[in-house]
């Protein structure tokens, strides 16, 4: 029942039910538009790799690297025999996955890493074992990347620190 997909209309016409329910067990109101709700929204499809989270939230990493993914996926499944499993062509998709993993550069390239990584996890991409690792090295260059120096300002309006050049410290 979770596949099944109910149309604006059908929610229309039982608006007047749910509208009567109210008045004698809101309660029961609102379960039933919870339910109704439910199978208006499950359009998207289901499976292993089905992605279930609000339109737009998609993370560009992620959407690039499933797209390899499944691109890798199609191409080595179309070489095989009829009745041959699959695992090959989900081992060589797995594989150009973790290739495209933005690099462990720059702190957008570093969450982008973080994200990919966890999602490979959750869709058993990569073993959770080996996504230990692959977050223990972001965490580590997240680490890195809070020790580099911050550029240090200078002038006379920078709190008195003083330039090479003593002219630009003048102010006029």
């Amino acid at each position: 029942m979770a596949d099944t997909i109910v149309s604006t209309d059908t929610i229309a016409a039982e608006l007047p039910i749910q509208t009567a329910l109210a008045v004698a067990n809101p309660l029961a109101a609102i379960s039933a538009l919870e339910t109704t709700s439910a199978l208006a929204t499950s359009t998207k499809p289901t499976g292993s790799r089905a992605r279930k989270d609000k339109p737009g939230a998609e993370n560009e990493a992620i959407v690039h690297c499933m797209r390899v993914w499944n691109y890798t996926y199609k191409k080595e499944a179309a070489n095989l025999a009829e009745g041959e499993s699959d695992w090959p062509a989900e081992k060589a998709a797995n594989q150009a996955f973790l290739r495209e993993v933005p690099p462990l550069s720059g702190h957008k390239n570093i969450c982008d890493f973080i994200a990919c990584v966890s999602f490979a996890s959750m869709t058993d991409i990569v073993t959770h074992r080996a996504a230990a690792h692959y977050l223990a090295n972001a965490r580590i260059a997240l680490a890195a990347l809070s020790l580099q120096p911050k550029p240090q300002a200078t002038g006379a309006k920078s709190g008195g620190i003083t330039s090479a050049n003593p002219a630009e410290d003048v102010e006029e």
